[in-house]
C-alpha cells in the first residue's frame, strides 16, 4: 500500500523536489506549463554526478542514455567531463549532439543487429560488449577497428530489475569466449557485469568483482591482458523507501576494487537511474473523481500508458505528494485512457481530492518518459527545465 505525503513546501523537506505547489500553480496559470509535465533540474543532475564521482574515485562514469535521453541531462553529463553508455546508434547520435566524445563511448548492448554494429562503428564507436560466440562473429568484418568486452552473469542479485536473466555469459564461459575473440582476429579489451537496476544491497557488487578478479587471472595465464573492467550501474535511489547515501553504499565496492583489481586496469561504471531519477518531478492534475464500492476513485491526466510506464516496465512505486490534508482514506488512483488496465495504484491512502487539484511525483526521471506512449492519442508529459 502507498500513502501519499502532504507537504506544503516540499522543496524544504525532500531535496529532490524541484518546486512547491504555489510555484506549480503559477507555472500553469501563466502558461509556462500544462499538466501533465515533468520538471527537470540541471542542478540535480550535477549533484548526482558529483556524488557518484566522489563515491567511486577513479571509476569513469559512462551515463546510461537508456534511462533518460533528454538533451539537458546528456549535456550536463558531457559538460561535467563524463562519457556515455549507449545501446543503439540513435543513443550514440544524441550523446554526440550533446557534446559527448564518441571515441570514449561504450556500446554495452550485448545483442546487436549487423546494421546497428555497422552504423555505430562508422560513427566512431570503439568499444562493444558481447556475451556469446555468435555475437563475436558479427564483428569479424571490423577486425582492427573495434575492441570487445565480455559481459558475465551476476546471479542472486537483490535488484528490482534482473538484468542477468537476458544477458551475460556464465563465469566459466569467459575464457572460451576470449579465445573465440582471438580466433576471429579481434581484440579482447576487458570485462563487464551489471548487478541489475535499483540494486538495494551492495554485497552483490563484491561478489561480481571477485568473479572478475579470478577471470582476469585466468585470462592473463592464457595471454589476455584485461584493460578495462566495467562494473555497470544499479546504484539505488529513494522512491517510497530510504536508501543509503551513495558514498556509504559504495564504500565496500571501493574496497573490493582496490583489493581485487590490479591498479593498471581502468575502471568504468554505467549509472542511469542514479543520475536521472531524482532530477525529474512529474506534475499531474486530477481530471475526474467517483466512488465505487465505497472507495474513492481519482483520475489523473497521466497514467500507465504515459509517464507511469515505469510502474510496469521498471516495477517502481513512486511517492505521491499533495497539498490537501483532511480525512485520509484508501483510494484508487487511475490514468486518463479508456483502458481499464490504466490504474496506477489500487490501494493508496489519499486525502479527499477535487477536480483540478495537483499531485506531484518525485524521482520520475528514470525509465518513465523514455517508455511512455501516446495511446488514445493523448499527449505525453512535456519537460520544463527550471535551472
Amino acid at each position: 500500500m502507498i500513502k501519499a505525503v502532504n507537504i506544503a513546501k516540499p522543496e524544504e523537506t525532500i531535496p529532490f523536489i524541484a518546486c512547491g505547489f504555489d510555484r506549480i500553480d503559477e507555472m500553469v496559470r501563466t502558461g509556462q506549463a500544462r499538466t501533465p509535465f515533468l520538471i527537470l533540474s540541471r542542478q540535480a543532475v550535477r549533484r548526482s554526478l558529483e556524488a557518484l564521482e566522489a563515491a567511486l574515485p577513479g571509476v569513469k562514469i559512462h551515463y546510461a542514455v537508456k534511462a533518460n535521453s533528454h538533451a539537458v541531462i546528456l549535456e550536463e553529463v558531457a559538460g561535467c567531463g563524463h562519457s556515455f553508455d549507449i545501446a543503439s546508434y540513435q543513443e550514440l547520435q544524441l550523446a554526440v549532439e550533446a557534446g559527448g566524445r564518441v571515441g570514449e563511448f561504450i556500446h554495452s548492448h550485448p545483442i546487436k543487429s549487423p546494421d546497428e554494429i555497422d552504423m555505430a562503428i562508422k560513427a566512431g564507436a570503439p568499444l562493444f560488449v558481447v556475451d556469446n560466440p555468435a555475437e563475436v562473429e558479427k564483428f569479424i568484418p571490423f577486425a582492427g577497428k573495434v575492441g570487445l568486452m565480455i559481459r558475465f552473469k551476476v546471479d542472486n542479485s537483490s535488484a528490482v530489475v534482473n538484468l542477468s536473466y537476458k544477458f551475460g555469459c556464465q563465469p566459466e564461459e569467459i575464457l572460451p569466449l576470449a579465445r573465440k575473440i582471438r580466433e576471429c582476429g579481434l581484440d579482447y579489451r576487458g570485462l563487464a557485469f551489471h548487478v541489475g537496476s535499483q540494486c538495494l544491497e551492495n554485497g552483490i557488487y563484491i561478489d561480481a568483482v571477485r568473479i572478475a578478479s579470478e577471470a582476469i587471472g585466468q585470462l592473463k595465464e592464457d595471454g589476455f591482458e584485461t584493460g578495462l573492467l566495467d562494473i555497470g550501474g544499479g546504484f539505488p535511489v529513494p522512491y517510497t523507501e530510504a536508501v543509503p547515501d551513495i558514498y556509504t553504499f559504495c564504500e565496500p565496492i571501493r574496497q573490493a576494487l582496490k583489493q581485487f583489481i590490479p591498479s593498471e586496469i581502468s575502471l568504468a561504471c554505467e549509472p542511469g537511474r542514479y543520475i536521472s531519477a531524482t532530477a525529474v518531478t512529474l506534475v499531474t492534475t486530477v481530471i475526474g473523481k467517483s466512488v465505487r464500492a465505497g472507495k474513492p476513485w481519482y483520475f489523473m491526466d497521466d497514467g500507465l500508458y504515459g509517464s507511469f510506464s515505469g510502474r510496469l516496465f521498471d516495477h517502481c512505486k513512486y511517492q505521491v505528494l499533495t497539498n490537501r490534508n483532511t480525512t485520509w482514506k484508501r483510494a484508487v488512483l487511475a490514468g486518463p485512457t479508456c483502458d481499464s488496465f490504466d490504474v496506477i495504484y489500487r490501494d493508496i491512502v489519499l486525502p479527499p481530492l477535487e477536480i483540478g487539484d495537483y499531485l506531484m511525483f518525485p524521482a520520475m526521471g528514470a525509465y518513465c518518459s523514455v517508455s511512455a506512449s501516446t495511446f488514445n492519442c493523448l499527449r505525453k508529459a512535456e519537460y520544463v527545465v527550471i535551472d
